[in-house]
């Protein structure tokens, strides 16, 4: 019965912070009415803590990552793509640098290298990727720590991994608190 109250606990905490992180304002792509503007070197990162929890969504112009915004078919970009993906995974936690007293450990690293604005045509009532589109890759990582991560705080080190990558806006909730900042070449913070 524990292991059942444990999977479910599990599940609405995961729903929680997928709906939390998905009510965080965001940079969207270029085009959309009332969309901020999509802007390269510009990423926006959304970060939630709870409990021994951080979850970390990042959403960067796919050129900041890995060079081009363009959908890779050619050998050498999917392999520069498929490089860029790899390196996200395996340093999100130099990315984003947690309080190393709280012991965390990335748990979880999920990321789409292209995601594209969907745009209607008038003539055609179906989605379309119009060419020359701007693209994003969209990542999510979630740590578990040994404490609570209330009160701590959260360094960056994104330009120092992807040199393009030199600013971020940031949008945090933990607890009842919820702020923003911007980060510009890695300087600065952000408190959960």
């Amino acid at each position: 019965m524990k292991s059942n109250q444990f999977i479910a606990s599990t599940s609405v905490h995961s729903l929680l912070t997928t709906l939390v992180i998905a009510s965080l304002p965001t940079v969207a792509l270029a085009g959309g009415k009332g969309h901020k503007a999509h802007e390269h070197g510009t990423a926006s990162v959304n970060i939630v803590g709870e409990a021994n929890t951080v979850t970390i969504q990042l959403e960067s112009p796919s050129e900041a990552i890995y060079g081009f915004e363009h959908e890779a078919k050619k050998p050498a970009d999917i392999k520069k793509r498929d490089e860029a993906v790899e390196k996200l995974k395996s340093n999100a936690d130099k990315m984003f640098i947690l309080d190393t007293s709280l012991s965390c450990k990335l748990i979880e690293a999920t990321v789409n290298p292209f995601v594209t604005e969907a745009q209607e045509a008038k003539e055609d009532k179906k989605h379309k990727h119009k060419k020359g589109t701007h693209s994003e890759v969209h990542a999510t990582f979630k740590f578990e720590c040994g404490k609570p991560v209330a009160g701590s705080e959260v360094k960056f080190a994104a330009k120092a991994q992807f040199k393009s990558l030199r600013k971020l806006k940031v949008q945090t909730l933990s607890g009842e608190t919820q702020s923003g900042s911007t980060i510009v070449n890695d300087a600065g913070s952000a408190k959960l």
